[in-house]
């Protein structure tokens, strides 16, 4: 029955103890018993011959009355412990050495099997020996007229013989057994025993609790079984609360994302309010004409219709890049998308008396993206570099463009590569390593937040693309590099309004 208190190492090595064995005590069983009749049947083909060869010999002197050659044959081959001796044709003793046991002699009645088989073979103890006997007729035709020859062999010897050998094949049995639970010990212990302990012990340092630790004396299968069904509940519930985690921090990106729309907002708004003011300042001069003159032109009322136009344009501009919308993977011209972003911070530049160039080019380059984060993205480098030339004013330079030899992400495919270049102050060598972390930035108080770039990088990089810088005294360049999607493939250019 299933002990749980037993260690695996311990079953192991039992039952294959179990197995080896049996197998080693009956193979040594049936090698003993197979050397020992092969033994036999040689000692018997033995003294068969030895009663084949005298038989003739022994009956030409029975005939010659020679009884001093029969005895002395007799005494010869007792020198190797065989006796012999001749019975009449009743079966009794007629003539043998002195030393000969009289009990090897068979009953008469013995001697019907050897009529029927012409000879006759048995074992019989005499004088406290063991005996192996053969009788076999004088005349060479089966006729017992001649008498009986009979050829005995001691096997006393022998038995004892058997027995030692019995005994020495069983201690060799014994001692390979012991050599083989050795073996096996070892080989268990050190690779299964050894490893499960090892094993339960890291297992162990995952316990939160004192009572798994008290059964590291139990089976280590079922300590391990159970260790490991905990840390899977364990590993479910931490997944449960990476998702959770993940999910806000999806969250907290998007909001960060928002807060830094809100942020650039911000720094438009005196550049808005002034565009904004020019026109309700032309509206608000010709209204007062028109309400003292009573009526007026057309011409009046058309530029008051164009100045409230031109107000709903810039404020529903405001308003859409400020509105927080679901993610929209999209194929668009990326053109339109970095010249949305150009309108927003247009009056901002004339404020700053900073020059936007806008070198694209006529031909489209279409990107699968989401517009309005991308958007975002183009903004903030227009704001950074509006700030960098805030001192004296300066040019900023849009060039877009498809690059055959960029390789993004170990995909080689064309790339569209955008570049914002300002002839603003640069970037200092100390801040270069440091301008895309989080919170990090170099304008003053209340002026930034420190998380245009860092959100940039991470949207730029959601689109399979990257963002880079290149500063020196007087420039600074930052690349914005996406997968091109050629028209081809079944999407048309969408514009960004």
């Amino acid at each position: 029955m299933y002990n749980a208190r037993v260690k695996v190492g311990s079953r192991v090595t039992a039952m294959l103890l179990l197995a080896v064995i049996p197998v080693i005590f009956l193979y040594t069983y049936w090698n003993i018993s197979r050397s020992r009749g092969t033994f036999i049947n040689d000692l018997k083909r033995e003294i068969r011959a030895t009663a084949r060869g005298l038989a003739p010999s022994v009956a030409n002197d029975l005939r010659d009355r020679e009884w001093s050659q029969i005895g002395d044959v007799f005494q010869r081959i007792s020198a190797d412990g065989t006796s012999a001796a001749l019975l009449n044709p009743e079966g009794r003793l007629r003539f043998a050495l002195p030393d000969f046991p009289a009990p090897l002699v068979p009953d008469f009645g013995d001697l019907k099997a050897l009529r029927a088989s012409g000879f006759d073979e048995f074992e019989r103890t005499a004088g406290g020996r063991r005996w192996f006997v053969r009788v076999a007729p004088l005349n060479a035709s089966g006729d017992s007229r001649d008498g009986y020859l009979l050829v005995a062999q001691d096997w006393t010897d022998i038995t004892e013989d058997f027995k030692l050998h019995t005994a020495a094949s069983m201690i060799a049995a014994l001692l390979l057994v012991g050599l083989i639970v050795a073996i096996i010990h070892f080989v268990v212990r050190r690779y299964v025993s050894v490893p499960l302990a090892k094993l339960s012990g890291k297992v162990m340092h995952f316990a939160e609790d004192q009572e798994s630790a008290r059964t590291i004396e139990r089976d280590e299968v079922i300590l391990l079984s159970e260790e490991f069904r905990r840390l899977d509940e364990q590993l479910s519930r931490a997944r449960i609360d990476l998702l959770n985690k993940h999910r806000r921090e999806l969250e907290l990106e998007r909001r960060l994302q928002h807060a830094d729309r809100l942020a650039t907002i911000g720094t438009l708004a005196s550049g808005l309010a002034h565009e904004i003011g020019t026109p309700m300042g032309v509206i608000r001069t010709r209204a007062e004409f028109l309400l003292k003159s009573g009526s007026g032109p057309s011409r009046n009322v058309e530029i008051i219709i164009s100045q409230i136009d031109r107000i709903s344009r810039i404020v529903r501009m405001l308003l859409e890049y400020a509105r927080p919308r679901e993610s929209r993977m999209i194929a668009c011209d990326i053109r339109q998308v970095v010249r949305t972003a150009l309108g927003l911070i247009e009056m901002e530049a004339v404020r700053r008396n900073v020059q936007v160039i806008d070198q694209q080019g006529p031909d489209a380059l279409m990107v699968s993206c989401d517009p309005d984060q991308l958007q975002q993205v183009f903004v903030n480098l227009a704001v950074n570099a509006l700030d960098a030339m805030a001192v004296c004013g300066g040019v900023l330079r849009v060039t877009a463009q498809v690059d055959h030899d960029q390789v993004h992400h170990d995909q080689a495919a064309p790339q569209v590569k955008i570049l914002f270049e300002d002839s603003g102050s640069g970037v200092a060598v100390r801040d270069r390593a440091h301008i895309f972390d989080p919170f990090f930035t170099t304008k003053e108080p209340g002026k930034g937040t420190g998380m245009g770039l860092a959100v940039s990088q991470s949207i730029v990089r959601d689109h399979g693309g990257e963002i880079d810088f290149d500063a020196a005294p007087g420039r600074t360049q930052f690349a914005v590099t996406l997968p091109f999607a050629p028209e081809s493939a079944g999407t048309s250019a969408i514009g960004v309004a």
